[in-house]
């Protein structure tokens, strides 16, 4: 039945579906605009490129600080950072002309593919987490 009076199951079945919907939407825009703007260096694998640019797969970096990741998309980073037990130094631009959204569909895509898991970061939360940058 439609209406106040559902069970509170059939919401959460509808949250779960709507948040798989949009998970799903996040990867795919996620991934085209990772081939665009990332995979140069970072590689269509996320495999990273020798010791110029780290990987995201299986990245502990990565994993470890979503709302760093999105600053670092948006505003890029300097100096030295450990990968996964590897020290890179190779600055990376950031994409400042990139929406909160965009943002958004890359940290989903990158956290979710090549063994990373960590369901959608929402486009709220990134816009939260990115004026929170400099922190």
């Amino acid at each position: 039945s439609c209406g106040p009076g559902r069970e509170a199951s059939s919401d959460d079945t509808e949250m779960d579906y709507r948040t798989e919907v949009r998970l799903r939407q996040y990867m795919v825009q996620g991934k085209q605009l990772y081939l665009t703007h990332c995979a140069n260096c970072h590689q269509k694998d996320g495999s990273g490129l020798a010791q110029l640019y780290p990987p995201l797969a299986k990245s502990d970096y990565l994993m470890s600080d979503l709302k760093r990741a999105a600053c670092i998309v948006k505003n890029g980073i300097e100096g030295e950072i450990v990968v996964s037990g590897r020290t890179f130094n190779q600055p990376m631009p950031g994409l400042p002309d990139l929406t909160p959204i965009e943002v958004a569909e890359i940290v989903t895509y990158v956290s979710n593919s090549w063994g990373n898991e960590a369901g959608i970061s929402s486009t709220r939360d990134v816009s939260i987490w990115l004026k929170k940058c400099e922190e």
